[in-house]
């Protein structure tokens, strides 16, 4: 580990507007994570889409953290792993890879790059359980909402057609977002339960992950919820097994190799499926969607990528998709492919740098509450990982997870050396 270069006996400040600063961070945690966890279903917006408005409310509150605690920043108070230089990489490739995209792009681009800075520092002036229990409480308010519409409105709650008939889509606008939220929910929530010992704080945490299930299942995402208690599982037991915490880091990387080889077949293929042994896999037709991708990477595109959010955006990329199957989507349905196609090899291999450095910068942790909070993120981070081969959350600039993503990566490359000791101090 490495300390910028500044006199580190300084004492710590006295900053009146520590309590307020502090305040404001929560309540905007609290309300990114509330309108950042996926478009809400028309039924709850008349019908109308409101996913840009979201996405304009959580930038404006990412803005007020940054406004909030740039003033106070004390980079003294930390020591960083000099490969924290590969997350900066990474996401300056990314904000970078946005200009020859160009048009709306660049304002994911834009978007990315504050909010990435904004993480940064909320990840530097608070402290990490309050962060974590602020999302918690807005992704429970979420599936508080959820269960409340299902009995209520089920014309809205409810998915009512041939394909996902009787299963909830809840608060949003499809059952696979209320599945994943509910799942990083249960996580979230019994990592807090483990690492509380107040009656009440148990029980709630208890009452959350009800909730979390019960979503899970009326949401019929199965899969979501088998990874939810795996994630548990390894976060709960990494806490009495180093073993376990060392799977739990490699299991990252394991996935971006699982995807590459996905990747690499369909590459030499000429078919949208994957065959392995006697069987035909296309992962409820994802595999055309990677195929149609991968098809298109060639010559500089291949090393730079399209831009961010640049591929799906293309008018020509579009029409051949619609013309072959007849439906569209603008979503590669897995991160890492997604990395690949807006960044190219460049991009791709920066972030399997950052990937493997996770067991590397976790290794012979021995403060006994920085494991507890090493342990939470591992498991946040293969549960996200896994989730990311068939969806894609990765780089999404304004997705409550994919900018979580980031805070914890903060979180693993610094170590805070000064504990504040009382309110007033500037956290």
């Amino acid at each position: 580990m490495v300390s910028v270069d500044v006199d580190r006996l300084a004492p710590p400040t006295r900053d009146p507007y520590a309590a307020l600063r502090r305040r404001v961070a929560i309540a905007g945690v609290f309300l990114i994570t509330l309108f950042a966890s996926g478009p809400f279903a028309p039924g709850l917006t008349g019908g109308v889409g409101y996913d840009s408005v979201q996405q304009a409310i959580v930038e404006v509150v990412w803005i007020a953290i940054l406004a909030s605690a740039l003033p106070v920043l004390r980079l003294d108070r930390w020591d960083w792993d000099r490969r924290i230089v590969v997350v900066v990489a990474f996401v300056f490739w990314a904000v970078l890879s946005s200009t020859w995209a160009g048009g709306a792009s660049l304002v994911k681009g834009g978007v990315l790059a504050v909010n990435v800075a904004a993480v940064f520092l909320l990840a530097h002036t608070q402290r990490f359980e309050e962060v974590v229990d602020a999302t918690v409480a807005a992704l429970f308010v979420i599936c508080a909402a959820s269960l409340v519409l299902v009995v209520v409105a089920p014309d809205v709650a409810v998915v009512d057609d041939w394909q996902h008939s009787g299963q909830w889509s809840g608060a949003f606008d499809n059952k696979q977002t209320l599945g994943i939220n509910s799942a990083f929910l249960l996580y979230l929530a019994a990592m807090r339960t483990g690492a509380s010992r107040r009656p009440a704080a148990v029980a709630y945490h208890l009452a959350v992950m009800a909730a979390a299930i019960a979503c899970i299942v009326g949401a019929g995402s199965r899969g979501g919820g088998v990874l939810a208690v795996l994630a548990v599982g390894l976060g709960l037991s990494s806490r009495h097994a180093r073993g376990i915490e060392r799977l739990s880091a490699l299991i990252p990387l394991l996935t971006l190799g699982v995807s590459t080889a996905m990747i690499v077949m369909l590459r030499v293929s000429d078919r949208d499926f994957l065959s392995i042994g006697e069987w035909d896999v296309d992962f409820t037709e994802r595999t055309k969607i990677w195929k149609h991708a991968i098809d298109y990477l060639g010559g500089g595109t291949l090393w730079f990528g399209s831009g961010l959010n640049g591929f799906w955006s293309r008018k020509d990329v579009a029409d051949a998709f619609l013309g072959g199957h007849e439906w569209f989507l603008d979503n590669y349905h897995n991160g890492f492919l997604a990395i690949l196609g807006d960044c190219g090899l460049v991009g791709a291999g920066l972030f399997v740098v950052l990937s493997a450095l996770f067991p590397v910068v976790t290794a012979g942790e021995e403060d006994r509450h920085r494991r507890s909070e090493v342990t939470l993120i591992l498991g946040f981070l293969a549960l996200f990982y896994v989730i990311d081969m068939s969806e894609t959350y990765f780089l999404r600039s304004t997705n409550t997870f994919s900018i979580l993503y980031f805070f914890f990566v903060f979180r693993l490359f610094g170590r805070e050396w000064f504990v504040p000791f009382a309110s007033s101090v500037v956290l």
